[in-house]
């Protein structure tokens, strides 16, 4: 595979009704449900869709309006969530149901997996980490949490991730060659506590940014580092990406 096409598919939801914000959990849900019924749950594969709520206002007098977005890196799965929305008039959300006033096909771009390809990152920039994100580190014999934006596990999940799904291969020492030449300028991350639904426990995470200077990358390294992140922007970074964890946008310094 040379090349994915990625999506974002916007949905704009209405109630008279003061309807909550939905956990995570709701929103993993929702994307299956229009993902339809043939799309297969695999255990450890990251899935090929991320939703990020971009606005959601509630109030008892004037009832909630939302923006739900979802970003696709699959086409087959963008046209089979498309072709649900054209039979669906509402959608329930954990806490209640709401209208939908409005979808589209708000985004679509083809990104090539063969890095001298893609892109070069800008040589210096931020990446603001927009949703509650978490990276899973082993240690010694379990899993570890880190709440706290880190390099090289941030490019460790990236690597992670294109590789499960499409086969490209970035060896470890390409990832820690690419580590080693990007300084880090700046790093803000502010703690958060999320539960995935009503009755789960709180899990350690970070919103923030961080700010990175490419000056000693080269070309091909930035190139490199260009495609990760373009996958990344559409499918997140760290654990649980399906459930809107880890929602990245890249921002000029």
């Amino acid at each position: 595979m040379d090349s994915i096409v990625a999506s974002t598919i916007q949905i704009e939801l209405k109630s008279e009704s003061y309807v909550y914000k939905p956990y995570p959990k709701h929103l993993h849900g929702l994307c299956y449900f229009l993902a339809g019924k043939d799309y297969p749950h695999v255990k450890y594969r990251p899935p090929e869709f991320h939703p990020f709520i971009r606005q959601w206002n509630s109030s008892k007098l004037d009832g909630t309006e939302a923006i739900i977005q979802i970003q696709c890196i699959g086409e087959a799965l963008t046209y089979a969530m498309l072709h649900t929305l054209d039979t669906t008039r509402e959608l329930w959300l954990g806490h209640g149901s709401l209208k939908i006033t409005h979808y589209s096909l708000n985004k679509q771009e083809v990104l090539p997996l063969n890095h001298l390809q893609a892109t070069p990152v800008p040589t210096e920039f931020k990446l603001v980490f927009l949703t509650p994100t978490r990276f899973r580190t082993f240690q010694v014999d379990r899993y570890h949490t880190k709440a706290y934006p880190d390099l090289r596990l941030l490019i460790r999940s990236m690597a992670r991730s294109i590789h499960i799904l499409y086969n490209v291969k970035i060896s470890i020492n390409e990832q820690e060659e690419l580590i080693r030449s990007i300084s880090i300028i700046n790093v803000i991350g502010y703690p958060v506590d999320v539960k995935i639904d009503r009755y789960s426990k709180y899990d350690d995470s970070f919103v923030g940014e961080i700010h990175l200077s490419c000056h000693q990358l080269s070309d091909e390294q930035r190139r490199l580092f260009g495609m990760l992140l373009k996958v990344a922007k559409y499918s997140g970074v760290g654990h649980k990406k399906g459930y809107g964890f880890g929602h990245i946008e890249l921002k000029r310094a």
